[in-house]
């Protein structure tokens, strides 16, 4: 069977060296097969051993790439959080063009043909809380994402450490153009609880501006 007929039976547009290579078992040195599909374009390197099918991404002229799901495979354990699921949501202006992720990992950065991909470090005990299951709109599965109030504190808590409540409320109204609309919606009892769980001021301040803003 050719390399391109075997890449269309796989359901998701990217797949790690691990499994592809139970697609190639029948092929004599399958894994020279992939570095082929790597310099022929079948495939796209995001880092050694996880590719994008380029088939499976393009769609007429556009790429159309499930970065959320990506991101949670590409680094992991992981989830969609800061700036990228603040944009994600509506709460701010801004394009975003670095898929930026929480993870119980070491801080990390994959800078790819497709875009670039940031994570950082949160401790285990401030993680789980407020992450939310989302379907792809683009692929088959799901992926992992901080709620909007989960994504704000995140984005408060790794960015605008040393601020006082004041100076936060400006950095988030004029700096980052904060959707206020959207804010006052926010379910203050989970941020409480996120702020709980995170031990930072900052984070606290965030929930006192709830109501205010």
């Amino acid at each position: 069977m050719k390399t391109k007929n075997i890449l269309s039976l796989i359901e998701t547009p990217y797949i790690d060296a691990q499994n592809l290579l139970i697609f190639l078992g029948a092929y004599r040195r399958p894994r020279d097969w992939i570095s082929r599909m790597v310099n022929s374009g079948e495939l796209i390197r995001l880092r050694n051993g996880f590719y994008l099918i380029a088939e499976k991404i393009q769609q007429g002229s556009n790429r159309v790439i499930p970065y959320e799901q990506v991101a949670n495979v590409l680094y992991g354990p992981s989830y969609v959080s800061l700036e990228w699921a603040l944009s994600f949501y509506g709460m701010i202006p801004e394009r975003v063009y670095t898929v930026t992720s929480m993870t119980l990992g070491k801080a990390k950065e994959y800078r790819t043909s497709v875009g670039n991909f940031v994570y950082h470090p949160l401790k285990s005990s401030a993680y789980s809380i407020g992450i939310e299951q989302k379907d792809s709109a683009c692929s088959v599965g799901c992926f992992l994402m901080a709620s909007r109030e989960k994504a704000l504190a995140d984005f408060v808590f790794k960015t605008c450490k040393g601020l006082s409540q004041e100076q936060l409320k400006v950095e988030l109204i004029e700096s980052k153009r904060l959707n206020l609309e959207v804010f006052s919606s926010l379910d203050k009892k989970l941020l409480s609880e996120i702020s709980e769980k995170y031990h930072s001021k900052i984070v606290g301040y965030l929930v006192n501006l709830i109501g205010v803003l």
